[in-house]
């Protein structure tokens, strides 16, 4: 299975979960239960959500699919996402999992719809104290214990024809209305939109000048409406080079 394939099943996976969802995010500091939909799952029940939705939409398409699995050379804490094998027969001959996936969930707003400012940093900061994509490139390429190896981000984008539909679609809430309020209110402040791309486009530029990425972009659009700060979102992702396991890697000649 290639990495387009996966960043696929996760957006139709986003969709299926925010149809169907019966359970509320929850703030992990104050227990206050957040509003229904996709939106307001953290990042580890969201993940766990989309892996349930993908064994739905796609039933025994993966011959193994473990979740948080223990990195062997770290520290018992430090456990990657997803391991995926997706063929049987390949999985019995093989001696390691196909994939190993780490996954970063971003938001330009929070449940009540006011500014997040964590979202640049999830993705660019080069700091092991923010956790984001490029830690969790670089600590798969040094510790990554599958045959291929990747990191996956999503995010929802806002614009005006984004906040007109949500409006539409909520319009009997005088809460979501508000929610609406503050979304619009930090849309204001930005020139009018929040989309990921200058992010996505800056994290590729980085990936591919620090030697990260191996391959081009995975990327998949998907819909979200459930929650009134959800609507259209990206799915995204690089397979991580590790160019010591590349047929040509001469350790003489780095580059």
């Amino acid at each position: 299975m290639e990495l387009q394939t996966i960043v696929e099943r996760y957006a139709e996976a986003i969709e299926h979960v925010d149809l169907n969802i019966a359970t509320r995010g929850v703030n992990t500091r104050t227990g206050r239960i957040y509003r229904p939909g996709f939106k307001s799952l953290n990042e580890e029940p969201a993940v766990d959500a989309v892996d349930d939705a993908w064994e739905q939409l796609h039933p025994g398409e993966r011959a193994v699919h473990m979740m948080k699995v223990r990195y062997p050379e770290l520290p018992a804490t430090a456990k990657i996402d997803h391991v995926i094998t997706s063929d049987s027969d390949e999985l019995q001959m093989a001696e390691q999992d196909e994939w190993g996936i780490e996954v970063k969930r971003l938001q330009f707003v929070g449940d009540n719809g006011k500014a997040n400012d964590y979202a640049t940093s999830k993705v660019l900061s080069p700091y092991l104290k923010d956790r984001g994509v490029l830690h969790d490139a670089l600590r798969l390429r040094y510790y990554g214990f599958t045959k291929r190896v990747a990191v996956i981000a999503y995010s929802f984008d806002y614009d005006s024809d984004t906040m007109t539909r949500a409006r539409a679609i909520h319009r009997h809430s005088a809460e979501a209305m508000h929610v609406l309020d503050n979304v619009e209110e930090v849309l204001r402040k930005n020139g009018g939109h929040l989309r990921t791309r200058p992010l996505i486009e800056f994290a590729d530029a980085i990936m591919g000048l620090r030697g990260l990425s191996s391959g081009p972009r995975a990327q998949a659009a998907f819909q979200a409406w459930k929650h009134p700060a959800g609507g259209r979102g990206v799915v995204f992702g690089w397979e991580v080079r590790r160019p010591e396991l590349e047929p040509d890697w001469d350790p003489r000649h780095p580059w």
